[in-house]
């Protein structure tokens, strides 16, 4: 049980998730958008798990893995799909 740590790993990798999605998520190529909040997932998932008593290694494996998929799903359902955008106002024409 590592508290400090695990409350360092939880922050920064939310701060990190925070600048992907809402500063760079339609900058990014979809392979670096998936892959770096699949980084930050696993990161959130081990900074919980430090912050705990007695965590097994099946916990390790089964958190670090749900969250390093699932945190990719729940932004691209939240914030659609990254790279550029084809997005046009509704009622706008396309220039």
């Amino acid at each position: 049980m590592n508290v400090g740590a695990g409350t360092a790993l939880i922050v920064a990798a939310s701060a990190v998730g925070a600048l992907i999605v809402f500063g760079l998520w339609r900058r990014l190529s979809p392979g670096a958008a998936f892959g770096s909040l699949a980084a930050c997932g696993a990161a959130l998932a081990a900074g919980g798990l430090l912050v705990q008593e007695d965590v097994g290694p099946a916990s390790w494996l089964v958190a670090l893995a749900t969250l390093a998929v699932l945190t990719p799903v729940h932004m691209r359902l939240v914030f659609g799909k990254p790279g550029a955008g084809r997005m046009v106002a509704p009622g706008a024409t396309a220039a």
